[in-house]
This record gives structure tokens, sequence and C-alpha cells, in this order.
């Protein structure tokens, strides 16, 4: 953390470099700064520095602290005079400010009159950074319709940078107009501008914009129209909008016909951003053995970006390949391609998909031949995809002689690869004692990354065996020893990478807070915070990791909460974090790109870390098991014991899974449940449950309400919906008596952290006149306009899938073949 006395001192130096950096010091951990009083004196003092190179450092960190900034009248004034500024510098600055700070301005008029002025100002370098602030902060204006007709003028600007940047940025401000017809006008008049940067600009606007036009065939229509351009920009910034809209475009056969056209191009660009389109959408697109005929001969394009983006093309879509072997052979290929750039991408790409391959023992003797490759970043690609997927090679002793085999290679790459592949894979390897002291041995290593990454190794496994430890001393034992490896890690470490720096100060923290008195547990965990932050820096995945930061505060608050916490518990608890902060570690240092597993597992799975929410599903557990229990016998067995076996099976996860699994189980209770005035009152609980947007509370509301089970007036056996969306797959062999047609869909919105929707299938079982209902998630179809889609069909009495728009019917029809539904699939043609 940033010392704040030396910050201050910082501000007064005779040197400009070191105020410029106070300056941004100041902005950054604003927030963290005990006298922030005088944090915000040091700011405005610098406000006026002589230099102007300290000025416009000084604009940007107003713009960063704004929000917590204490006088936010006094900064916005600040602000405002700056826009007067001499240099152009800070003139820009302030304008970019303003865009970030906008939504937390107190005289919003007076921003936007000082944006509005910029973007008529004298330097093209002003007028570009006011054009993009308008673009960025549009929501927040009080003027949007003057903010529109900005950009349209800023279109004919004197600068071909600026007008890119305003036509671009139209697609942007669409969703803030009122007027979208007009609006989208303005966009296809633009399409057919003479000024080729425009009309690019235009071809990404109309990308951003399509979801909200009403028109978008037409809007499509002038897309299309652009990707034949004479000028390859324009062409490109078309391709680009295909690459990002595709979920949005009404004609897919004629948007998947473009790519493919766009695919063979003249100009390498192009036919770079058409192949990454490919990959993204691979699975939408109907032809997928033409798409993937594009793809393999892609992979010997001349240009070694278009073979790049293959490798990233293939990765992507690898589970909607139809010819996985020959998916495997396309990458085995690159990965021995002439530039080393497409060398590591391909073997990137193999770590990640290497799960999905059909020839995996094959595979990892390529990986293990691949640690001889002559670029240094090909090699520690292949050691992290080791690590990776030691999990997923079946013979572990052969892998395992692999790995030890590789620790001590002559390229230090290589030793640094495997000292983290040794962290990532212990708990498969075989022989653990060995790798332990093979791990020892590289902390003595000549260079200073093996040493790092085999001390972080250390801690990792020391975390490990904590949570297997069978002791208090020898789980203590463990935890210490994971710290000391840790900070040995960060002492040698160069700043910017730091693999332990995530996770050094929660376990120092956990460790204080498992052996102190609570007292101390308030500091320790500010203490965490603090450090934390300032480790994320300007991590691309800031965001992510802030709220992960956040999520273990949290967490190190709770277990104060834990008295008398015995061993089990602890072990609980570590191993709990274990993950979550190795999964942390890695978004660190990896953009989503380079670390997908590692993005995607803390966006969509952001454990919950809550005591509360924890004992309370063990109450749930229990008492659905009592209910059980008490309806032996009687009309509610079935329901009751049916709700116990699902949530038996229920664990602490994200917050979007737990929901669904509230959910799950009110479908069950209201497709039980009789329609009479006894059972009003419970209905309207479940009704109630099912829109509770505080999960805690909605738990809560699900405990009182399994307690009612036994009381409740249930259907008749015979017409009991059996099955919910997580025992969907088990229907195949209970609904061979299908009959021909499908009875409705029926549509329900569930407000929540985001609202969403549930289809479920009524099904006529012939015979018995009974329904089934098979419940599809809406993660597992999402597309951006699915609420769209289902607001038109929303009450009306659909028998076919034929008579669902186009993009649900597809996207249903692919949730059926994933389950193995083949069958339903015939009976609703």
């Amino acid at each position: 953390m940033f010392d704040q006395k030396e910050i201050h001192e910082e501000s007064f130096s005779a040197n400009p470099i070191e105020r410029r950096r106070a300056a941004f010091k100041l902005g950054w951990t604003y927030d963290e700064f005990s006298n922030k009083q005088k944090a915000f004196e040091d700011l405005c003092g610098l406000t006026f520095d002589k230099d102007s190179d300290v000025r416009e450092g000084t604009t940007h960190a107003l713009g960063m602290a704004f929000q917590n900034l204490l006088d936010k009248h006094k900064a916005a004034e600040y602000l405002h005079v700056l826009t007067f500024d001499e240099s152009r510098c800070v003139r820009k600055g302030v304008a970019e400010a303003i865009g970030d700070a906008i939504q937390h301005v107190p005289d919003k008029e007076q921003a936007w009159k000082d944006l509005h002025r910029l973007t008529s100002d004298k330097n093209s370098d002003v007028r570009e950074g006011a054009t993009e602030a308008i673009g960025i902060a549009i929501q927040h204006l009080p003027n949007k319709k003057q903010a529109w007709k900005d950009l349209l003028r800023l279109t004919s600007d004197e600068d071909c940078s600026v007008r890119a940047e305003a036509a671009r940025l139209l697609g942007t401000a669409f969703q803030q107009i009122p007027n979208k017809e007009k609006a989208r006008e303005d966009l296809i008049k633009l399409t057919s501008n003479e000024d080729h940067w425009v009309r690019e600009g235009a071809a990404e606007a109309i990308g951003t914009a399509i979801q909200y036009v009403t028109d978008k065939k037409k809007a499509w229509e002038d897309l299309h129209r652009l990707t034949f351009d004479e000028d390859s920009s324009v062409r490109s910034g078309a391709a680009r909008s295909l690459g990002t809209t595709f979920h949005h475009i009404p004609d897919k056969k004629k948007a998947w016909d473009d790519l493919h056209r766009l695919t063979s191009d003249e100009v390498f660009y192009i036919r770079s951003v058409a192949t990454e389109a490919i990959g993204v959408y691979f699975q939408q697109v109907s032809e997928k053995e033409k798409a993937w005929e594009d793809l393999k001969k892609l992979a010997s394009d001349e240009n070694l970006y278009v073979r790049i983006e293959v490798a990233r093309a293939i990765g992507a879509s690898f589970q909607h390949v139809p010819d996985k072997k020959g998916a495997w052979e396309c990458l085995i290929n690159l990965t021995l391609d002439e530039d080393s750039n497409v060398r590591v991408e391909a073997t990137r790409t193999i770590g990640t998909v290497f799960q999905q391959m059909p020839y995996k023992e094959k595979t990892w003797e390529d990986l293990i031949k691949l640690t001889s490759d002559g670029d240094y970043l090909v090699q520690y690609s292949t050691a992290e995809a080791i690590g990776l997927n030691f999990k997923h090679v079946t013979n572990k002793k052969q892998a395992w002689e692999d790995l030890h085999r590789l620790t001590f290679n002559e390229d230090s790459n290589i030793r640094e690869g495997i000292a983290k592949a040794i962290g990532t894979a212990i708990q498969y390897i075989p022989d653990k004692k060995k790798a332990w002291e093979n791990l020892i041995k590289l902390t003595s290593d000549e260079d200073r990354d093996v040493r790092v990454n085999a001390h972080h190794s250390l801690g990792r496994i020391s975390i490990y065996k904590a949570s297997k430890s069978e002791s208090e001393e020898e789980y203590i034992e463990k935890l210490e020893n994971s710290i000391k490896f840790f900070e040995k890690a960060s002492k040698e470490a160069i700043f910017y990478d730091n693999p332990s720096s995530f996770c050094l100060p929660f376990y120092r923290s956990f460790h204080t807070i498992v052996l102190a008195e609570k007292p101390q547990v308030k500091d320790k965990v500010e203490k965490y915070l603090a450090e934390a932050k300032n480790e994320i820096g300007d991590s691309k995945n800031k965001k992510l990791l802030l709220e992960a930061v956040e999520n273990l505060a949290n967490a190190l608050k709770e277990v104060q909460n834990l008295e008398n916490m015995d061993l089990e518990a602890k072990k609980g608890e570590i191993n709990f974090y274990r993950k979550y902060c190795e999964q942390a570690a890695e978004l660190m240092k990896n953009t989503e790109e380079n670390a997908p597993s590692a993005t995607i597992v803390m966006r969509k799975g952001l454990p919950i870390l809550d005591r509360n929410l924890k004992s309370l599903l063990e109450e749930i557990q229990e008492k659905a098991k009592t209910a059980c229990q008490v309806s032996k016998g009687t009309d509610t067995e079935e329901i009751a014991c049916a709700v116990s076996r699902e949530v038996q099976k229920w664990e602490i996860g994200s917050q979007e899974e737990m929901t669904q699994k509230v959910e799950d189980v009110a479908y069950i209770l209201k497709a039980k449940l009789t329609d009479l005035p006894e059972n009003e009152y419970v209905l309207n609980k479940i009704e109630a449950m099912r829109k509770e947007r505080d999960l805690v509370k909605q738990y809560e509301a699900l405990l009182i309400l399994i307690g009612q089970i036994p009381t409740m007036r249930v259907v008749p056996e015979d017409v009991v919906v059996k099955n919910i969306s997580k025992t969907s797959q088990d229907l195949g062999a209970k609904l061979y008596d299908i009959s021909q047609e499908m009875n409705e869909i029926r549509i329900s919105l569930k407000p929540g952290i985001k609202e969403e929707i549930e289809i479920s299938s009524g099904i006529e079982i012939l015979g018995t006149g009974a329904k089934h209902i098979v419940t599809i998630p809406l993660q597992e179809i999402s597309y951006s306009e699915l609420k769209e889609d289902l607001k038109r069909i929303k009450g009306k009495h659909i028998t076919k899938l034929s008579k669902l728009p186009d993009r649900l019917a597809r996207k249903i029809k692919g949730y059926l073949l994933l389950h193995d539904r083949e069958d339903l699939i015939e009976q609703l043609k």
C-alpha cells in the first residue's frame, strides 16, 4: 500500500515526474487513505502545477477518485477551470476525466456545457477526447439530444480520427436516444458517406446499435451492403460488427454467407476478423460442416495473424466442431507452424480444450515434445498446459515421470513453467513427496522466476495439505508454512509479476483471525482489503477482482463468528477459499483470453461466502428429511420426499446457481399443489420466495415452506410433475408414449439479480393425460434477444417448434440435443 506521507512529500518534489506520479497515486488509492481531506488538498494543489504534464496527470487522478472525494463541488470547479487550460493535453485530459466522473458530478449541466464546448476546441486531440467522453457518458448527460447532434456534427470534423471516433460512438449512444427511428436514419445516412473513415465507424455503430433498432431488417441490410464496400477499412468495420452482433441479426443465413465470403477477402485483417467471428458464433451456425471447412482452409493462410485467429477459433468452438479428430489434427499442425506466435496460440488452445480432445495420451506426448521448442513463450505455454491437464491424463505414472524429468531441464523457461505446473497438479500427482522435494530444490534455482514460482507452488501445496491435516497442530503448521512460502515468492518477485500478491494478504489475515482475539479482526480485515486492492492495480480484470476481494473480506469477517471452530471446520474453511484464491491469482496476470477458465469461474461462479447461508442450507436439508419422514403414508409423502431428495444434493455455489435451485423446488411445489382456498397462503408464499432478491431471505422462506409441506393439499399422484430441469435427462426411459403434439409453452418471469425467464414444455402422455414438465433454465439458452422473443409468444398456445421465433426454436432444439432428447425434437416438428 502506498504511504500517504511519502506521497504528500512527492507532490511537492522539484521533479515534475515525481509530482505526476504522486497525482496518479492520489487518484488511484484515494479511498484507502486515512486522511482523505489531506489527500484531496494535495490533489487540488497539483491542478495548478506549473508543469502541464503534472496538471494533465492530475485531471486523470480527479476523474479516477471523483466518486470518493469529500468535496465534489470543489473538485468539479477545478475540472471546469482546467477546461480552459492553455495545454491541449490538459484540456483533452479534463474532457476524459469529466466523461469518467459525470455520473457523480453535482452540476451535470455545467459539466455537459464544458464537454459541448470542448467538441469545438481548436485542437483535434481535444475534440477527440471530448467526443469519446460524450460517447461514454451520454447516459448521464442532461441533454442527450444535443449530445447526439454533437456526435453527428463531429463526423464531419476535419480530422479523420475525430470523424471515425464520432461515427463509431454513435452506436454506443444509440441506446440513450429516445427517437430511435430518427437516430437509425442518421446512421444509415452515414453508411453512404463519401469518407471511408465515417463509413467504417458507421459500420461498427450499426453493429453496436442493432439490438436496439426497431427495424433490424433495414439495419442489417445496410450492414450487409458495407461488407461489399470497396474500401478495406469499411469492410473491416462491417466484419467486426458481424462478429459482435451475429446473434441480433435477423437473417443469420445471409450473415453467415457474408462471414464465409470475408474469410477469402484479399486483406488479411478482414480474414482475421471473420475467422474470429466464426469461432465465437460457431455454435449458432446451422452449417457447421461448412464453417469447419472454412477454419481448416484458414489454418493454412499465408498470414500469421489469420492462423493465430484460427487457433483461437478452434478453441472457442471445439465442443461444437463436428470433426473433432480433424480439429485435433489442425491444432497439432499449428503447433508446428513456422511462426512462434502461432505455435504459442495453438499450445494455449490445446491447454484449454485438452479435456475434450479425442486422443489425450497422444496429445500429452505432443505437449512433452513442445517443451523442446526454441521459443520461450511456447515452452512456458506448454508447461502451463501440462499442469492444467495432468488430471485428465489416464497414465498418471508416466505423466509424472515426464514432469519429474522436465523439472531440471536446462532451459529456465521450462523449469519455471513446471514449477507452476506441479503446484497446479499436486493433488493428482502419484508421488507427492518427490514433487515436494523437486520444488524445494527449485527454490535454489539460479533463475529468479523459477524460484518465485517454486515458492508460490509450495505455498499452494501447503494450503492443500492444511485442508487434509489430521490435527490442530498440523493444520496451523501447514497454514503458517504456506504464508512463509508466499512471503518468499513475494519478496523475490517483480511487483508486476507476483503470483502470490493476491492470496498472501488473505491467508495472513485468515491465520491471524483463526488464532487471535476478536477485537483484532476488524483491523486485520481492513488491512487485507487495502493490501489486496493495492495489488490489483490496473489489472484488466480489476472489477472482477475487486468483487473477489470484497467476498473474501466478508469471509474473514464471518470467520470470527465461528465460536470455538474445530479442526474439521477449519479444514473446510481453508479448502473453501483455496481454489478461489488460486483463480484470483490467475486473473491478476492474465486477460480473459489467456485465462478463460479463471475468468469464467470468477465471473459466473463467485462463491457465496456467507455463514448464514451455509447454516441455512444445512437446516433446510435437515428439515426436508424430517418432512419426508413425517409425511410417510400420506398424500404429501411423494412431494415431501421429492423435495428432500432434491435439496440433499445442494451445496454452496454461485448466486445464480443457488437461485435456480430455489426455482426448481418452487416448480415441484406449485405443480403438486391444488388450487384450493386452503393452499392460497402457501402459493402466495411460493411466489414471494421466487421474487425475493436477497438470497439469504429466499432460503429462509424456503425453510418455512418445507416445514409446511405435511399440511398442504396436493393433487393426485398420477398427475404429479415428477421431473425438473436437474433431472430432465432421466425422462428418456419414462416418456416412450409421448404423443405427437406439444401442448403448450409456458413463460414465467423470474425477478432476481437480473430478471430471468424460464421455458417449460408440457407434453401429453398417451393413455394417461399426465403432463411432464421439462424446465429449460435461461442460462442454458441465453442470447441477447431472448426476452424480446419470449414477449412475442407470451400467452400464445404453441404446438410446434416451427411456431416459435427462429432463434428461440434453435436454442430449444440445441438444448434438447445436448441433453439427448432427440425423441422430443421429433415430436415437436
